[in-house]
């Protein structure tokens, strides 16, 4: 099994942020929280398992490297810490961000503050909670084959980062798809592909794109993408153009 607890001692550890973490070691992870979530963490266990075993089941292919995951007690000490990570003193996060993950580490707000502090989350949704997980862990194992392990300068590549996400989760809906189809029929299509991650749709029209690279190319072409950092080696790799794919994209949901 990928997850197979390794050692069921407890450690405590003392970080800068002034959080104590409780440490727990598992084959391809570590998992730290703190306290006051001990009462969940059982379930965040159970996610974090499903959701591993989904991801590498989607690619055929474990994750390369062993993760950090933190589990933060409030929306503040999340902040404080995204603020540290990408050199953004001044960030505040949206209230629908509750996770972010990157190579070797994944960050997850506690469903328990979900409530208090973020908007369009139900964290008694187990669905959801399993697939907003999950969606971090696709990020992550992007991250781990990626030449670029935190995506700094690729924000023009949301639609390949998001929309995989999105789509290997478990987060693209028939009733996502029925909105894309509908903006298709109306004409109100991005024409670039940096366009595609913009906008109330961008994970609707960025999963309904990977969907559609996956349907049309195959998995293992698809999983080739996440290797590449430019846009003309992309094209290269499904031997087409942006132009040519987007039109395809089209086609394909009409």
């Amino acid at each position: 099994m990928l997850l197979v607890l390794v050692m069921n001692s407890i450690a405590l550890y003392a970080s800068t942020d002034s959080l104590l973490w409780i440490k727990k070691d598992f084959t391809s992870y570590n998992l730290y929280y703190t306290a006051t979530d001990t009462s969940i963490i059982n379930r965040i266990e159970k996610n974090l398992t499903a959701g591993t075993k989904h991801v590498a089941s989607f690619f055929k292919k474990e994750f390369d490297k062993k993760i950090s995951i933190y589990l933060f007690p409030n929306r503040k000490a999340l902040t404080e810490q995204w603020r540290k990570d990408w050199n953004q003193p001044d960030f505040n996060a949206e209230c629908w961000m509750v996770a972010s993950g990157v190579a070797l580490r994944l960050d997850i707000l506690s469903p328990q503050r979900w409530k208090q502090e973020t908007c369009e989350h139900n964290a008694n949704d187990s669905t959801e909670l399993q697939q907003i997980i999950t969606h971090e862990l696709v990020h992550v194992f992007h991250g781990q084959q990626c030449p670029n392990p935190n995506f700094e300068g690729m924000d023009d590549y949301g639609w390949l980062a998001e929309g995989l996400a999105d789509f290997a989760s478990g987060q693209l809906t028939d009733a996502k798809l029925a909105q894309v189809r509908e903006q298709i029929l109306l004409g109100n299509t991005p024409t670039l592909l940096a366009d595609f991650w913009k906008g109330k749709l961008r994970y609707q029209q960025s999963g309904s794109l990977i969907c559609f690279i996956d349907k049309k190319y195959g998995r293992e072409k698809l999983m080739s993408l996440l290797s590449l950092t430019k846009l003309t080696d992309m094209m290269k790799a499904l031997n087409t153009t942006e132009t040519e794919l987007i039109t395809d994209w089209k086609n394909f949901y009409k």
